[in-house]
């Protein structure tokens, strides 16, 4: 019989296929134990034979401890050595600001457009660094989709009706005043999640602020109409769709970003006039990619956390 392939095992583990380990000897049901091994009570569960001898046993026991400890020693030392070479606190020698921080300033709405100095820190000169963390949400939101997901494949008809269920129940038990009340409030949240979306460049705001704001609508209107009602215009496959398509056009834009910056070429997004709802150049689209990953990112969170699927 041909032995199964590594990828042929892991698709199996990932269906939940796989057979479970043998069970030990010393803990079989059927009440056996090694010889020299005394059963531990009726049900004939005992302790097996250690491979070890007993000083190997106790030195695999001290020496991770020991080096644990020798570990958190070092990093405090580290810590104690780095903090012993800071600037001393109201010392009128320490330096102001570097040049980096200065280019910051002077140049940034000049070279970025947008008038919100953060933001071009944010988006722009560390613009990889938010590129990792827009990466951190969306394999925080699929790992919770792979780990919560209600596997099609093993609910059985009871799950599917006890479910159903549940949801003819929510919607007898739903608060009319919530409803109402969310009604007034859902454009007003909209539309301002889109505006601090919109206006990242030029006040306090952007894409993670407005992206929230976005979820959080998305959530109340979840909690105020059903899940039906969200479904109706945020299915299963505009979900992933804006989710994947946010994070691949958001490393396009930074990836163009960085290539002409490094090569000192011309970028067709322009920085504008400063102030206008149009500068910034790529400041804009990227606030929006990132707070639509945002919003995907903390409904996710919330549906998956309580129903298992969108």
């Amino acid at each position: 019989m041909k032995r199964p392939s590594w990828y042929e095992k892991l698709n199996l583990w990932v269906e939940g296929e796989s057979p479970g380990l043998p069970e030990p000897e010393a803990h079989r049901e059927d009440g056996y134990a090694p010889q020299g091994e005394s059963h531990a009570g009726e049900g004939g569960f005992a302790r097996g034979r250690s491979l070890l001898s007993g000083a190997s046993e106790a030195l695999t026991r001290v020496v991770p401890t020991v080096l644990g400890i020798i570990c958190c020693a070092v990093f405090c030392l580290v810590m104690l050595a780095t903090v012993a070479y800071l600037p001393s606190y109201e010392n009128p020698e320490n330096p102001m600001e570097n040049e980096v921080a200065r280019r910051y300033i002077e140049e940034g709405v000049g070279e970025v457009g947008a008038v919100n100095l953060v933001t071009n820190v944010i988006l722009v000169y560390r613009g990889f660094d938010t590129y990792g963390e827009s990466c951190v949400l969306f394999l925080g939101a699929t790992a919770v989709i792979m780990l919560l997901a209600a596997d099609r494949k093993n609910t059985t008809k009871a799950d599917e009706r006890v479910l159903a269920e549940a949801d003819a129940q929510d919607e007898i038990s739903r608060n009319q005043i919530l409803g109402h009340v969310s009604a007034a409030l859902l454009p007003i949240l909209l539309l301002y999640g889109l505006y601090i979306l919109c206006n990242g460049h030029l006040s306090p705001g952007g894409g993670f602020a407005g992206g929230s704001i976005l979820g959080g609508a998305l959530m109340l209107c979840e909690n105020a109409y059903g899940i039906g009602r969200v479904r109706q215009f945020f299915t299963h496959h505009v979900y992933h769709a804006v989710k994947v398509g946010a994070l691949v056009l958001y490393a396009i834009l930074i990836g163009y970003t960085i290539y002409t910056g490094a090569n000192g070429l011309a970028s067709v997004f322009t920085p504008g006039q400063a102030g206008s709802i149009f500068s910034g150049g790529i400041v804009l689209p990227i606030n929006l990619m990132v707070g639509l990953e945002v919003a995907c990112t903390m409904y996710a969170f919330y549906t998956y956390f309580g129903r298992g699927d969108l």
